[in-house]
């Protein structure tokens, strides 16, 4: 990513038509934010005083979940991300950092009661270092069976009581709830329906952004952005992750070269590269 914004392009491959290939410029002219969207930022640390003198804008989304090795078998521990998350919001400021509690499962070993106690001991851990935390519900997608960890649905009287003492503990670390992608309405408890990369986190860095008058996606409040990751590129394997094929062969046998304009891969002979060059927002996920 840094050999990227050193070069001031990327090449990122269409998801739908896979030989076409975007050419985007990186560059604080053309970029208006770069979203990181992580599980494990520390790497990035000592890269943050260079992005600094390149004069770009960023934000920094970290999940940091209370689940085992059997649920999110190669993420770092809690304690430790939660360690790079202070360290960077010390340098950049709690305003641009955000923390993802992201997706709440329940089985038969994870209750309500256990997220309870979890978030309630990562708001004194994070407190005074961010001013939001994002959460949501898992989605059952059919491949979350295959873990055999006894993953289910959650009910929306079980949403409704999460909801409720999330938000009693987070209103006593003064710490904004937003439910991401929500398909129910947790309003009644001050939480509020909102996009990852929400306008009003942006504005609030003096960057003007309304929502499109189309959603990216069904029930999505993002503003536009453009992602500039890739599916099945990540070595966490979470088991409730919708964009890695767990242990994924494909994954594998792909060639990661720190030089390639790709963040991951390289040009084929066969490829169509065409510019984008308009304004907008950098999203860099799974890493």
């Amino acid at each position: 990513m840094i050999n990227r914004l050193r070069e001031k392009y990327v090449l990122v491959r269409n998801p739908i038509v896979k030989n076409v290939v975007h050419d985007i410029e990186l560059t604080s002219r053309n970029v208006d934010c770069i979203v990181f969207i992580s599980k494990n930022p520390k790497p990035m640390i000592q890269y943050l005083d260079e992005i600094d003198e390149m004069g770009f804008n960023y934000i920094f989304q970290v999940t940091i979940n209370p689940y085992s090795s059997d649920v999110e078998p190669n993420v770092p521990f809690a304690g430790d991300v939660a360690d790079s998350f202070k360290e960077i919001s010390q340098r950049i400021g709690k305003e641009r950092m955000v923390w993802r509690y992201d997706p709440i499962i329940l089985n038969g070993s994870i209750s309500m009661d256990y997220h309870v106690r979890k978030f309630n001991t990562f708001c004194k851990d994070l407190n005074g270092h961010t001013s939001q935390c994002i959460f949501s519900f898992v989605d059952m997608y059919e491949k979350i069976g295959d873990a055999n960890l006894g993953l289910r649905d959650i009910c929306p009287e079980e949403k409704d009581e999460i909801g409720r003492r999330f938000s009693e503990i987070a209103n006593g670390f003064d710490l904004e709830l937003v439910n991401c992608c929500s398909k129910y309405d947790l309003s009644k408890y001050g939480i509020k329906d909102r996009g990852c990369i929400d306008p009003s986190l942006l504005n609030g860095l003096g960057i003007p952004y309304e929502l499109p008058s189309q959603p990216l996606r069904a029930g999505c409040k993002c503003v536009k952005n453009i992602d500039i990751g890739e599916y099945d590129t990540c070595n966490h394997d979470c088991v409730y992750c919708y964009a890695n094929r767990r242990g994924s062969s494909k994954r594998k046998e792909r060639v990661y070269d720190p030089k390639s304009p790709m963040l991951l891969g390289a040009l084929g002979e066969s490829d169509i590269v065409r510019k984008l060059g308009s304004r907008s927002v950098a999203r860099i996920t799974d890493f």
